[in-house]
């Protein structure tokens, strides 16, 4: 058994697909994959015992078991059982990218569309090669999927949605992110417009800001059906900031009126995700009312623009991710509502390749001009770039860091936490809150 064909009629009947052996094995169909640190294919004994219906191996195996299946792949088998799912399905599917935004996108878009829809979004962060078939494989009876797209390589773009066959796409922005996967600002751009590449070949359409001239021009030159929004567009919308401290609040005009709304969220840059989320519920039809409660009702989680009133200090957490782009947005929205006293730390962005050190020198130079009291940098890449001014303090990590932070205890200032992944800066909230 293995035609894909087969596979999914095994599937269908199955509790799912498993690709770890530590959970969710009872009559799931184990597939083992391969990493640079691990390979699945030595743990079939483990998913045998675990009670999977099938496993599904690419390398030979002693194992006398008819359950075992050997595929050329296991990861193409993954991502061709997902795709055969999908197109069995046939139900509509919104496919989410860009440098920055699109985890708050797809979140605030899966809670103003799940009002009136049964519907499955990407859970975390599983936007990979790996992410969105399992994502796809969870799907039962949603009547749609919003799925998030994540890549630091040319053509990663392409294959997921080869593989998730969207036929409404979004890319919320491009900016400095992934540079020593894709080479330059140029090379984010040509890879995240494989997106706009699929649609215009399979005759699906794209969302796209108005005032976004670089992907306008970019969708029109793909020759994909160009949804824009803003006034007097296709999608005809706006949406202006009220204020912006503690929380934004904004006005969101459409031909319907006015509507007010107050949400939990911090920093002019999540203006953009409101927009395109505000503009998803128009375009599937729900009312505008409907979609303003929907944003306000919206929390952030997962250490993506959360405010913490601790016990001593203010903090905004946005601490998920980070890139040039992203940071100078941050920390300029930032300015423009904290209160003083202002402490910035930050850790190293990651995945710039040899652009690392001039984007740390240049960030630090920007630094040392704003209006900030106390600067706290970690990372190797921070320490190459000196400190620029004599408010910035240096650390080689975040192990340092946290040092000078439980010594200091800092209090009563309104502090920014963000830096890559890698740097998992949320680590340090306890000396600070």
């Amino acid at each position: 058994m293995h035609r894909i064909e087969e596979l999914y009629e095994a599937f269908l009947q199955s509790s799912g697909v498993c690709t770890d052996t530590r959970s969710g094995l009872e009559n799931s169909i184990f597939i083992a994959l391969k990493g640079e640190r691990f390979d699945a294919n030595d743990f079939l004994p483990q998913a045998l015992a675990g009670g999977c219906s099938l496993a599904v191996c690419d390398r030979k195996t002693d194992l006398k078991d008819e359950r075992i299946v050997l595929v050329e792949d296991g990861l193409t088998c993954l991502q061709e059982l997902a795709a055969f799912h999908r197109k069995e399905l046939g139900i509509p599917v919104l496919g989410i990218t860009g440098s920055n935004g699109k985890t708050t996108t797809k979140e605030l878009v899966a809670a103003v569309l799940s009002g009136r829809y049964k519907l499955l979004a990407t859970r975390g962060n599983l936007n990979n090669h790996i992410g969105v078939p399992l994502t796809l494989l969870s799907l039962k009876d949603e009547e749609l999927a919003v799925l998030e797209m994540g890549a630091n390589h040319p053509g990663e773009i392409a294959k997921l949605a080869e593989i998730a066959a969207p036929d409404l796409g979004l890319i919320t922005n491009v900016g400095k992110a992934h540079l020593e996967g894709f080479g330059s600002p140029d090379g984010v751009l040509r890879a995240k417009s494989e997106l706009y590449a699929y649609l215009a070949a399979s005759g699906g359409s794209a969302i796209v800001d108005g005032s976004d001239h670089v992907l306008v021009e970019r969708a029109r030159s793909c020759g994909v059906d160009c949804k824009r929004v803003g006034p007097g567009l296709e999608l005809p919308l706006n949406i202006r900031i009220l204020k912006q401290a503690p929380f934004l609040e904004l006005i969101m005009e459409t031909g319907e009126g006015e509507f007010r709304i107050p949400t939990a969220l911090v920093g002019a840059y999540n203006l953009q995700n409101i927009k395109y989320a505000a503009a998803l519920g128009l375009y599937y039809g729900i009312e505008p009312k409907e979609v303003a409660r929907a944003i306000s009702s919206y929390r952030p989680e997962n250490q993506r623009s959360q405010f913490i009133k601790g016990a001593r200090n203010h903090i905004v957490l946005d601490a998920y991710n980070a890139n040039p782009t992203s940071m100078r947005k941050a920390i300029g929205d930032w300015l423009a509502y904290a209160s003083t006293p202002r402490m910035l730390i930050l850790g190293d962005m990651a995945e710039l390749g040899k652009e690392a050190g001039e984007e740390h020198r240049m960030l630090v130079d920007w630094l040392g001009e704003l209006p900030i009291d106390r600067i706290l940098l970690a990372g190797p890449h921070f320490c190459a770039a000196g400190n620029g001014s004599d408010r910035v303090r240096v650390f080689s990590d975040r192990a340092a860091l946290e040092q000078e932070l439980r010594a200091a205890e800092p209090s009563a200032f309104h502090i920014l936490v963000k830096g890559s992944r890698s740097m998992a800066m949320e680590k340090i909230l306890p000396y600070i809150d």
